[in-house]
């Protein structure tokens, strides 16, 4: 058999199982208990388009299928107008958020959705 040393599986005398901190039997522990990690959120797959209709011939890029939070939207919006130099907006439909930019900002936010999803 195996001699297994105290360190790793500790136990006392009569077999029962020893915190590896504190050295005390597991019932008797207060040692804080350690959180697993929080998962990473899923990263977002949004679809990027430009779009004319509606504008008389100017150029919007549109950022479709975010999440509905609108803290969330705010921010990501506030984002993409400093990077790209320009206005923009959002909006909460019944099932997604959307971002309007204006003019065409199609591969900048295409890069900024590359470099966050990392």
């Amino acid at each position: 058999m195996i001699d297994i040393p105290d360190f790793v599986y500790a136990k006392d005398p009569h077999g029962n199982a020893l915190c590896p901190r504190c050295r005390k039997p597991v019932a008797q522990c207060d040692c804080p208990v350690v959180e697993p990690a929080k998962p990473k959120p899923p990263p977002i797959r949004p679809n990027i388009r430009l779009d004319r209709s509606g504008r008389k011939g100017k150029v919007v890029t549109l950022i479709e299928a975010l999440p509905k939070d609108e803290l969330c939207l705010k921010d990501l919006t506030k984002a993409l107008k400093v990077k790209t130099g320009s206005g923009g907006t959002f909006y909460v439909t019944e099932n997604t958020g959307t971002i309007e930019l204006q003019g065409d900002h199609k591969k900048c936010a295409v890069e900024y959705f590359k470099e966050i999803n990392k």
